[in-house]
């Protein structure tokens, strides 16, 4: 029974994740940036997006066993926003996203895994892969996985794709798993032919945001009921911090 009711609570609380809204912080200010005909701000914007969709990619190095591997979880990012992305610092010095992760074990130490949330006022879609290169059989051993990702951004002004890298080592324990993850974002964001509306001719059509970034974080996993898991992290994105919280059944 306590388990049921752990799976229903967890459950719930993806749901009510995954229905967050944050706000729509881009379409407040991005006919102003735009204005400027000036690639800096949108390639700020695009980074700090990246480290946004990239974000809550590190949890445990330990990929899922084959073929009864689940994990079902709800995950937030926090953001720090640069000074020079003129498009989300209008609103404010942070970033939030608030997404539901699937991963399925795999044959051959590997994971698919599919996300599905929203994001500074627009949808957000993505998935990718991890493999397992260290998978221990004995509690603290470490375990050493990477993955791939591809995470895109719907909004009605803008369009952001990003694809990520991970690495993340972590170490089990009965109630408590540290973990250290590093990752490197691409992304590209385009507005949308909505956000030029009203906008003069003079305006190029063609802007959009190009640019790299890195992550790092560390965090622990805490287990305090059978096959759940509570996931606090921090850590650094492009030069501001970042801070990721998760929930979920792991199977």
């Amino acid at each position: 029974m306590k388990n049921k009711l752990t799976v229903i609570g967890t459950l719930t609380t993806l749901a009510v994740f995954t229905a967050l809204g944050w706000g729509d912080d881009i379409s407040n200010n991005i006919q102003t940036v735009l204005a400027l005909n000036q690639d800096k701000p949108l390639n700020a914007l695009a980074q700090d997006l990246g480290a946004l969709l990239g974000g809550g990619s590190f949890r445990s190095g330990k990929v899922l066993g084959f073929p009864l591997g689940l994990d079902v979880g709800g995950n937030i990012v926090i953001q720090g926003v640069q000074k020079d992305d003129l498009v989300l610092r209008d609103d404010a010095s942070t970033a939030k996203n608030a997404f539901g992760q699937v991963e399925l074990g795999l044959p051959m130490k590997l994971n698919a895994i599919l996300r599905i949330g929203k994001a500074m006022g627009g949808n957000l879609l993505g998935g990718g892969i991890s493999y397992g290169i260290l998978k221990p059989s004995l509690p603290g051993l470490p375990a050493l996985s990477i993955s791939a990702l591809y995470n895109q951004l719907k909004n009605e002004d803008l369009e952001a794709k990003t694809y990520s890298g991970n690495a993340v080592l972590s170490i089990d324990f009965p109630l408590l798993d540290p973990y250290l993850g590093a990752g490197y974002d691409y992304t590209k964001a385009t507005p949308t032919d909505h956000a030029f509306q009203g906008l003069p001719a003079s305006v190029d059509r063609n802007q959009e945001g190009k640019s790299g970034g890195y992550r790092l974080e560390g965090g622990v996993n805490l287990h305090l009921i059978p096959f759940t898991y509570i996931n606090l992290g921090a850590g650094i994105a492009n030069g501001e911090e970042q801070y990721h919280a998760g929930v979920g059944i792991r199977i």
